[in-house]
């Protein structure tokens, strides 16, 4: 009787390795051949060889200055073609997946429920994001230093009276003007200054169009989520307007389906999607091996563009040091804590298999760009179902910024203390209220939140136009902006995985367990 075991024991030993070797397979596959079996440490060695070409770069200097923009153009190529073809296939991505995760969920009765429980744990990072970027910059404040405003030389005009003949007003000792052209550059004769009594030239640096709180939560926030036409959205890229069609359209398609009487699997519109889906996958598993590459193109061309990278660092290092030390506790602390909390599992275990995402979010600084391999991460962890990562990182990738709600307040109070001005306690309040509303309505792309800034310093400190030193804010942008988005993709796995272990889809999982297999094979 006891004979049977010892070949079921070998059997179910041979069918966890399987498990296990297809689970494998689901990892993230950066390049091929050896850059595929390593895929983590090869995009590291890229990263820190295109760190190295960047700073070469930016410390040429060609006697053509247009030598060094044709070369850093084309050694970008490679990250340029890497964004835009991920940028193609993302948001039809999103807009299957979110159908998908939505039919899947109601037919087992959480739709709703995990839902609301995304977005609450979503606000909820965001607003503790925005508390931990305003401590981060009141501990670093006392380091700030306010900018000297003297201007070392007077800005000089010369008025022509006869421009053929290259004669220029100029002036004598008694104050008489006379027209000469008699002159030597350094006579300071000819040279006049402007008195602007009454403030009408501008005297700092152009920045982006700034925006009152009112036009950044109506078009930033409502404006975007409702679209008037999801074409034109999806030609415009606009992944808040996409997915909240997708949701719906998922709910009426799931609404249709139980008015029939129909099951998911009988559905021949559904098994397009899942058709869709499948050779979307696999377009994204074509373009994740050109991953390495891409990396130290879009590094390479990031760190050259910069001309001095050690005075852009120099004026603005502790906001630089405040912002990443309070990712860091966001990061290390909030995301672990929250995980553990609810899955009482070692966070430290499933963030391994967030490397890949992190890696990729740093090198794009987009949270929409890094999202396949986001989804790809969610599925090699092993512990979020396919039709919750479907909508939960999706829907992060568009409302879940908490990189730059801990940015937004450090920014602004480092801009404040540069113009003389001191925040009160009401202003830190404002700024951590505009930080949570203002990032969900940042878009997933590349410095969108510079307009965010400049809009939450003019509202919250009373001012307008383009504050002093705001080009040191633009200068270290490229940087601050690629810590946000790691950040970012960070807590969309943290909850995607915490949404996972709250709200069961065991028949979900098992209904279309055969047909996730087929679509990842």
């Amino acid at each position: 009787m006891s004979s049977p075991q010892p070949p079921q024991k070998q059997v179910s030993s041979v069918d966890d390795k399987e498990n296990t070797d297809q689970q494998e397979s689901h990892v993230p596959r950066a390049g091929c051949g050896i850059l595929g079996r390593y895929p983590v440490i090869s995009v590291l060695i890229f990263a820190v060889v295109g760190v190295g070409i960047g700073v070469g770069l930016s410390a040429w200097d060609p006697s053509d200055p247009t030598d060094k923009e044709v070369a850093v153009k084309w050694i970008g190529l490679i990250g340029d073609m890497f964004i835009r073809v991920l940028k193609a296939v993302v948001l039809p991505l999103v807009f299957v997946n979110v159908i998908l995760s939505i039919v899947e969920m109601m037919a087992v009765g959480r739709a709703s429920t995990v839902g609301g429980k995304t977005i609450g744990l979503y606000l909820l990072t965001t607003l503790i994001a925005s508390i931990i970027g305003i401590i981060s910059i009141l501990i670093f404040k006392t380091f700030f230093e306010t900018a000297d405003d003297e201007i070392e030389s007077e800005a000089r005009f010369q008025f022509g009276c006869n421009a053929t003949a290259g004669h220029f007003l100029a002036r004598e000792s008694n104050g008489n003007v006379f027209c000469t052209g008699n002159l030597t550059e350094d006579d300071p004769s000819q040279y006049f200054t402007i008195v602007d009594v009454d403030g009408t030239f501008q005297t700092v640096g152009g920045g982006p169009a700034e925006l009152t709180v009112s036009e950044t939560i109506y078009d930033g926030v409502f404006g975007k989520l409702i679209t008037s036409n999801i074409f034109e959205s999806f030609v415009d890229s606009n992944f808040a307007a996409v997915v909240l069609f997708a949701i719906f359209m998922g709910a009426a398609l799931s609404t249709s389906l139980l008015k029939k009487k129909m099951e998911t699997g009988e559905s021949i519109f559904i098994s397009f999607l899942k058709e869709i889906d499948g050779i979307l996958i696999t377009l994204i598993h074509w373009i994740i091996l050109f991953t390495p590459f891409a990396v130290l193109s879009l590094i390479a061309s990031a760190v050259g563009t910069q001309t001095d990278l050690a005075d852009s660092f120099s004026n603005v290092g502790f906001l630089c040091i405040s912002v990443m030390a309070g990712m860091f506790v966001h990061v290390f602390f909030v995301y672990t804590g929250i995980f553990y909390f609810i899955t009482r599992d070692n966070p430290f275990g499933f963030l391994k298999f967030v490397l890949p995402a992190q890696t990729t979010a740093f090198a794009c600084a987009s949270s929409a760009a890094t999202m396949p391999v986001s989804l790809e991460c969610a599925e090699a962890s092993g512990r979020i179902p396919k039709p919750i990562a479907r909508f939960v990182i999706p829907l992060g990738a568009t409302i879940n910024m908490d990189g730059s709600a801990i940015y937004f307040p450090c920014a602004c109070v480092w801009l404040a203390v540069l113009n003389g001005l001191t925040p009160t306690f009401a202003n830190y309040i404002m700024l951590a209220i505009l930080s949570t509303i203002g990032s969900a309505g940042t878009a997933p792309v590349p410095s969108a939140g510079l307009v965010m800034v400049l809009t939450a310093y003019n509202s919250v400190f009373n001012t307008t136009g383009v504050p002093d030193g705001f080009e040191f804010v633009v200068a270290i942008d490229w940087f601050l902006d690629r810590l946000q988005t790691v950040v970012n993709v960070t807590g969309d796995n943290v909850v995607a995985a915490s949404i996972s272990h709250m709200v069961s889809l065991e028949e979900s999982d098992t209904s279309s367990s055969k047909d996730d297999e087929e679509i990842c094979a």
